[in-house]
């Protein structure tokens, strides 16, 4: 159906211009513009789809977790795309990574969120093998403020393995967080 309206979109706009990008004239030159300005709106960008994917380290041995490269587990969290963030509405919702781990060691959590300032306070777990660091969900402000902050630290062993992010409070109502990133750095 996206497709079909994606596709319904463009040849409006293509009739309304040259198909090269020229805008034909109309009366007051205004309906043109606005059909191509909508149709470049509703074009969804590569980098802002959700495509679970081994995370390998970057050439400083960091870990990059996005809600690109994320799975979603659970039965109502979604991908958003114009956020690039994972949006939490229940307490059994999780994402989970699976990452290559070039260093066994200590890394520090940075986590990247938004969250309104009166869902806020509920906790998290993150856990990789083992390890587990548990903390509380901090403000950011809005549900359209992100915040990065350093959340704390965890150990990583070498090799392949699956990274989880969750819900450490059970709720009813509300939401825990959205989720951009978790950066995972290792510590020298």
């Amino acid at each position: 159906m996206r497709l079909i309206l994606k596709l319904t979109g463009l040849i409006t706009a293509c009739l309304l211009t040259s198909c090269d990008g020229s805008t034909n004239k109309t009366a007051d030159n205004s309906e043109a513009d606005t059909i191509k300005v909508q149709a470049e709106k509703n074009e969804m960008k590569a980098d802002t789809v959700n495509r679970p994917t081994l995370v390998k380290a970057q050439a400083d041995g960091s870990l990059w977790l996005t809600a690109e490269s994320g799975k979603p587990v659970g039965p109502s969290i979604k991908y958003m795309p114009e956020w690039r963030a994972f949006g939490w509405f229940t307490a059994a919702d999780m994402v989970e990574w699976d990452a290559d781990v070039s260093n066994q060691g200590e890394y520090e959590v940075y986590l990247e969120w938004a969250v309104s300032d009166e869902e806020a306070g509920k906790e998290f777990l993150l856990e990789a093998g083992d390890s587990q660091l548990a903390g509380v969900v901090g403000k950011s402000g809005s549900w359209e403020t992100f915040k990065d902050k350093n959340i704390g630290k965890i150990k990583l062993d070498e090799g392949n393995q699956k990274i989880r992010f969750k819900s450490k409070t059970k709720f009813d109502k509300g939401a825990l967080l959205d989720l951009r990133q978790i950066k995972l750095v290792e510590v020298k």
